[in-house]
């Protein structure tokens, strides 16, 4: 994990593991690592429900608060196949097929705070027979292993929320026989039936038939306005829902809510709020290396992927008490910037209080020397010792981040995860 924050373009094995070892004979191998991604025996399911219990205690949900799930794919480019699941897939960046992953991801949304939750690779379905899994098409993969898994506590409402790709009758009952609702994009052909008539029509004919009335919702700092319309149809083998047609100047668009008793503003603001997920996907990526992995087995990707969202989680509530600092000046690509100025800042000064001030120039250049090895991050993350099922830090290097690595290890049940 320490690796992974403060690494700048190494995102290897080797570059992450020399990022977390000591140069001396206590450092680990590159094997251990190895075996730690594509080997060990955890789960990177297990650690995102871990990673999401803790930002629901950080952010201290309960009964009655409202959860996001948002959940989209994007595409990982790749120049060789020698990595599990790579093929021609669509790039949408690109607006053509390319050599490639394709990730099934998705965040988690409280209020306006959110974080990435859980990553799954999908495999097409003619590389299905290399791996001891069925095929799953994407919208089964979101169903199947990132929204069922999620564990959310007691009293607390989950609204998952994606785009018209991962629409499908069976994938929202789904949902709602779980417990949870749906706030999704239509596709203009989808056909829904008015309440009481038998007979079905597409969703952009019967909003042609409504009446339209505009309404302004603030998302990001932004006021939007639009012309919108609602009504509540019925769609076979899901239900009565809530359909919405919102108008701007040249687009009409088409959503739908499990929800009936969202109004048309809050369903809006619903969907504002899944772009979301696209700045974790370019933060997480120019940050924590999110695509720029370099390991081959679909296994040892998703651990990889867990652990970049970990880091993600970990920096956004790093001083989480200075709101007036975050609230000015940004989010996640300003904390993490802090964070690394804050880690070599107070390095310097425990250095410079080290070195000995009389001491002639080539004593003091020795001293410094010893002191920079001694004082890496490599070595102050292997500094940390465990006390009663914690980690304190054997010096007093760096509070900012004797209270990050705390933020590690406090989750709980997580530490027989780590390689020793």
């Amino acid at each position: 994990m320490s690796a992974l924050i403060l690494a700048e373009t190494q995102w290897t094995v080797s570059g992450l593991s020399q990022g977390i070892s000591r140069p001396d004979g206590n450092a680990k191998s590159r094997r251990a690592y190895d075996y730690f991604f594509e080997g060990a025996d955890w789960s990177a399911t297990d650690l995102a429900q871990l990673h999401a219990e803790y930002v629901f205690d950080q952010l201290q949900v309960g009964a009655g608060d409202d959860v996001l799930l948002h959940i989209d794919d994007t595409f990982a480019g790749k120049t060789g196949d020698a990595t599990d699941g790579v093929a021609r897939l669509y790039n949408p960046v690109e607006g053509e097929t390319e050599l490639g992953n394709k990730l099934v991801t998705s965040c988690l949304q409280v209020g306006d705070v959110y974080v990435p939750y859980l990553a799954r690779m999908y495999v097409p379905e003619d590389l299905a027979p290399d791996f001891d899994e069925p095929f799953k098409k994407k919208t089964e993969i979101a169903v199947e292993e990132i929204a069922t898994p999620l564990q959310l506590p007691a009293g607390a409402a989950l609204t998952v929320v994606f785009d018209s790709a991962y629409y499908g009758d069976e994938r929202v009952a789904t949902i709602q026989n779980q417990g949870h609702n749906v706030v999704c994009r239509l596709k203009s052909d989808k056909h829904v039936s008015p309440q009481s008539v038998v007979w079905t029509q597409r969703v952009d004919a019967l909003a042609s038939t409504l009446e339209y009335e505009s309404t302004s919702i603030t998302v990001r700092g932004k006021e939007k306005t639009y012309d919108v319309a609602s009504e509540i149809v019925e769609i076979e083998d899901v239900g009565p829902v809530k359909i919405i047609a919102s108008k701007t100047e040249d687009t009409t668009r088409h959503y739908l809510s499990t929800d009936l008793g969202r109004s048309a503003a809050e369903i809006l603001e619903l969907v504002e709020h899944r772009w979301n997920i696209e700045t974790v996907h370019e933060e997480s990526n120019a940050k924590f290396g999110f695509k720029q992995y370099q390991l081959e087995g679909k296994q040892a990707i998703e651990r990889y992927l867990q652990l970049v969202f970990l880091a993600w989680t970990l920096v956004t509530f790093a001083e989480q008490a200075n709101v007036a600092f975050w609230d000015e000046r940004g989010g996640l690509s300003v904390r993490l910037d802090h964070a690394k100025e804050a880690y070599l800042v107070e390095t310097m000064l425990e250095i410079i209080e080290e070195v000995a001030p009389l001491a002639g120039a080539t004593e003091r250049r020795e001293q410094l020397h010893e002191l920079v090895r001694e004082f890496s991050w490599s070595s102050f993350a292997n500094s940390f010792i465990t006390v009663d099922n914690g980690y304190i830090p054997s010096s007093g290097l760096c509070s900012f981040y004797a209270d990050l690595i705390r933020r590690v290890t406090s989750i709980k049940r997580i530490q027989h995860l780590w390689p020793d």
